[in-house]
């Protein structure tokens, strides 16, 4: 019985230089570490360029507000966006006014 703890113990010794050379972790517990997540690329960077800066999200109100406060701005992607409105408008394929649309008719025609 003494020899089997000895090898034991020897071969937890082994595994434990060999850890050390090869730049291992030894856990012979099997405890749970992290080790994984630490390893992992840090993505931090790749968050930050994907989110806009507050200074881009401010730059996004500025033609709203100054519709508000009466000064007129040029904006070509709002003008764009409101021709194709007009002219969907035009063809009779813009939105319904409110309280005249499909759910409004199907009530009309119960009553």
């Amino acid at each position: 019985m003494a020899g089997a703890t000895s090898q034991a113990a020897r071969a937890l010794k082994v595994a434990e230089l060999s850890a050390k050379i090869f730049g291992n972790t030894f856990n012979p517990t099997g405890a749970r570490t992290g080790n994984y997540i630490l390893r992992q690329n840090f993505r931090g960077e790749h968050i930050v360029r994907y989110y806009p800066s507050e200074r881009d999200l401010a730059l996004g109100k500025v033609p709203r507000l100054s519709r508000l406060m009466g000064v007129k701005m040029y904006d070509p992607e709002e003008m764009d966006r409101l021709n194709v409105v007009e002219k969907r408008r035009e063809r009779g394929k813009g939105a319904p006014k409110k309280g005249q649309g499909k759910r409004a008719e199907l009530g009309k025609k119960k009553r």
